[in-house]
């Protein structure tokens, strides 16, 4: 708070020093003794008196003998003062503050006392195990309402506030704890209270996601960085539905015999999971929150939200969570009770999210199944500006303290990643349809992992997610339909390069004269000619290193900020040693071999090969059949658990586009040792390598190896024999998909080669993989 609005200390005009002592002793007369004891402390440490000096000068005044010296260490240092000699220090001590200090210094030590005691009596209350969100912000409110002064308390007496002040706002993780003692201060606090849903009689957290964003928009405030010389850093307009609010809403609708969903069976949760999601989504909450809300929302007028999970077990260095959790657009357009309505529902659909199959397989496979969860949620202005009917950023992303995957040489894993995209940054985490992101090694960020102008634009980004307002949803359109709009789109010359015949070109200068249709989505000036990449960097090392882990950062920029959306410790591949790959191999003990995205690893005794192969998910005349296949291959990864299998399949695994890959899940591939995507030309289906989105980040989470292969291109091998004219197992193994064998086909390596089991050996410093029989 400004100290030019506290009044209550505030000086009077020609105050003396003395007239401001004692006006300031009549408005605090309990605090007496310790102004005192403070104002003869100051003026020791401005070496004005001494405290031995001061006593004898008292003693003298009052005709008292000096006080015997004492020299034996068995014994006090000094005799202790009695009332007359105490009242005489105070006197002296008045005298000499009139001599030397002014009215402001006076103040200032008042100012002081108060702010100590009131940091004892929020100590207090803050190691209070059950104390109430309201008893708790009035205390906190208080402590804030002082002014920040000259004088400053010593850190080390804070600490144990800012750590009960994290353990009830944010998250009780001892990681983040020692964080938010370092990096948030107590009065960072008050602003996350004014913010706060929930009831005023309860307590509650706002939970990892939240936290994550608030401590590194700390640390990079600190530190005083930016992402460049006009893009400063921030974090969007935020609001916190505390995690005690989910319990209200449990009670309230009788919702608690859920909790046992955790212990059920895959495909009983997978099968039960859209019910559930109808009833949380349409279920009633508590009259006070619900009130709360619709003030929020007629706060914030027509204003797009996201609506975000923020569970306590999110965004840990060890739990990351990635992509788990509901978040959900709301475009927030029309009259209040429709505005509120969604966002009521995308709450209830946000809790409904902790009893989806992915995070129970998560939690099982983290042994935090009997974790009880919290979720807190987090309610967002969605970064951007308007653009005609249109919402959107100007670009986002994720970004990477650690390179997992290097296509050269060059990039080094300590440098960094960059996943960007225009527009919501849906694109740069989720694996969408024939569409790619632009990936920057922040080391050699104009270094490409495609070698020519067609390869470029085939690999660059079509489509650009937004918030349709017209007509109320979440929607994707071409750059040419966006720009039609007619409203000048913020740095579009740093995003794209001009198409002309088949090379492109970097624009000149900031105006654009070639047709829409003729842009290319490549972020190269953005890269080339500006600081942006090294001062991502830069931000990436500083959390890095603040936290003590590898960091994954969301963020979002309208033109004008760079906003930290979420960060979360990145999870490290296990080093691997280098892998010879045997050379003279017999052709046909050769499964398959690749050449490109390459990571080095050595994947032994392979049991089972799960198979989709190219053509015949491309015949498949409907997307239900499609859909059903992905289910089959759910229940066959849960057949195969402890057993060592690969997944080997069209396109992009993951992918939303059914047309483009088998839409699966983390639960249904989790217990796969790897996976393997297949690029057919004739089929046309492209894997994307999605470096850096949530599904990557689970592979490298567990452990599971990610290859793409692309058998049509030169120097690749492919062993079409072994994966279709082999005994397919589907039939034994799951039964009840045997009507699925055409598609899906498994193959027991053992019974086709002998007794061998399948071997693959993949040595990324030379970008060369085989699979073999041996």
């Amino acid at each position: 708070m400004n100290p030019e609005t506290q009044s209550d200390i505030a000086p009077e005009t020609n105050e003396t020093v003395e007239q401001c002592l004692d006006r300031l002793l009549a408005m605090h007369p309990t605090m007496r003794d310790r102004i005192y004891r403070q104002l003869i402390i100051y003026l020791c440490t401005k070496e004005l008196i001494t405290m031995g000096g001061i006593a004898e000068e008292a003693r003298k005044r009052i005709g008292r003998p000096p006080g015997r010296v004492v020299d034996n260490p068995n014994e006090s240092g000094a005799e202790r003062l009695d009332e007359a000699e105490n009242d005489a220090v105070k006197s002296l001590a008045r005298e000499h503050a009139a001599k030397h200090l002014s009215a402001s210094d006076i103040m200032e030590i008042v100012n002081f006392v108060l702010k100590r005691e009131e940091a004892q009596n929020l100590a207090d209350v803050v190691s209070l195990p059950n104390v109430s969100f309201r008893v708790l912000a009035d205390r906190l409110e208080r402590f804030c309402a002082l002014p920040l002064g000259e004088l400053h308390l010593d850190p080390s007496d804070l600490f144990g506030v800012r750590v009960n002040l994290a353990r009830h706002f944010i998250n009780d993780d001892l990681t983040f704890l020692g964080l938010a003692k370092k990096f948030v201060r107590i009065r960072d606090y008050e602003d996350i209270t004014r913010r706060t849903i929930g009831s005023e009689s309860r307590m509650g957290k706002i939970g990892g996601k939240a936290g994550g964003m608030f401590i590194a928009h700390r640390i990079l405030d600190d530190a005083a960085l930016d992402a460049g010389p006009d893009l400063p850093i921030a974090i969007p307009d935020s609001y916190f539905v505390r995690s005690d609010v989910t319990e209200q809403f449990l009670e309230l609708n009788g919702l608690r015999a859920y909790h046992s969903q955790k212990y059920k069976n895959i495909e009983d949760i997978r099968n039960e999971y859209p019910l559930i999601r109808g009833v949380f989504r349409n279920s009633p909450f508590p009259v006070e929150i619900v009130q709360q809300l619709r003030s929020l929302i007629e706060q914030l007028e027509e204003t797009p939200l996201i609506v975000r999970s923020s569970s306590l077990l999110e965004d840990r260095c060890s739990s990351a969570f990635s992509g788990k959790y509901a978040s959900i657009f709301i475009p927030n357009q029309g009259k209040v009770e429709v505005r509120l309505r969604a966002l009521l529902g995308a709450i209830g659909e946000v809790y409904a999210s902790t009893l989806a199959p992915d995070p129970i397989l998560y939690r099982r496979r983290h042994n935090l199944i009997d974790y009880d969860e919290e979720m807190g949620v987090l309610i967002q202005k969605v970064v951007g500006r308007k653009m005609g009917k249109y919402f959107l950023p100007a670009f986002a992303g994720v970004a990477l303290s650690r390179n997992e995957y290097r296509w050269s040489p060059r990039i080094k894993r300590e440098d960094g990643f960059l996943r960007l995209v225009l527009g919501l940054g849906t694109r740069a985490v989720d694996r969408v349809g024939a569409d790619f992101a632009r990936m920057v090694a922040l080391g050699a960020p104009t270094l490409r992992p495609d070698a020519t102008p067609l390869e470029i634009i085939r690999h660059s980004q079509k489509t650009i997610d937004v918030i349709n307002l017209e007509e109320n949803r979440f929607d994707s359109v071409t750059l040419p339909t966006l720009l039609a709009q007619g409203e000048p789109f913020p740095m579009l010359d740093k995003f794209v390069s001009v198409r002309r015949e088949h090379e492109l070109y970097t624009p000149a200068g900031r105006m654009l004269d070639a047709a829409p249709e003729d842009m290319c989505i490549t972020f190269d000036k953005l890269l080339k000619e500006t600081p942006f990449a090294s001062r991502v960097q830069q931000m990436l090392q500083e959390l890095e290193q603040s936290m003590g882990h590898p960091v994954d950062v969301e963020f979002a920029c309208d033109g004008e900020k760079f906003y930290i959306l979420q960060c979360r410790g990145q999870h490290q591949a296990a080093p691997s040693e280098r892998v010879v790959i045997p050379e003279n191999l017999p052709v046909e003990k050769i499964v398959f071999t690749a050449n490109r995205y390459v990571r080095t690893a050595m994947i032994r005794n392979i049991q089972y090969i799960v198979y989709v192969s190219s053509d015949a998910y491309h015949s498949v005349e409907s997307n239900d059949r499609r859909l059903a296949i992905a289910r089959v291959i759910g229940r066959v990864n849960q057949a195969l658990a402890g057993k060592k299998f690969i997944l080997v399949g069209p396109g992009r695994w993951g992918s939303n586009d059914v047309l483009l890959g088998i839409r699966v899940s983390y639960a249904d591939i989790n217990n796969a040792r790897m996976l393997i995507e297949v690029a057919r030309e004739r089929s046309g289906y492209v894997p994307e390598v999605s470096f850096g989105t949530h599904f990557f980040q689970d592979l490298v989470e567990d452990n599971i190896a990610y290859l793409p292969l692309y058998p049509d291109q030169d120097g690749n091998g492919f062993n079409s024999d072994l994966f279709l004219n082999t005994q397919n197992a589907l039939a034994e193994i799951v039964p009840k998909d045997a009507s699925f064998s055409d598609e899906v086909r498994i193959i027991h390596v053992p019974d086709v080669a002998d007794g061998c089991r399948l071997q693959i050996a993949m040595d990324g410093e030379q970008e060369r993989a085989v699979a073999y029989i041996g």
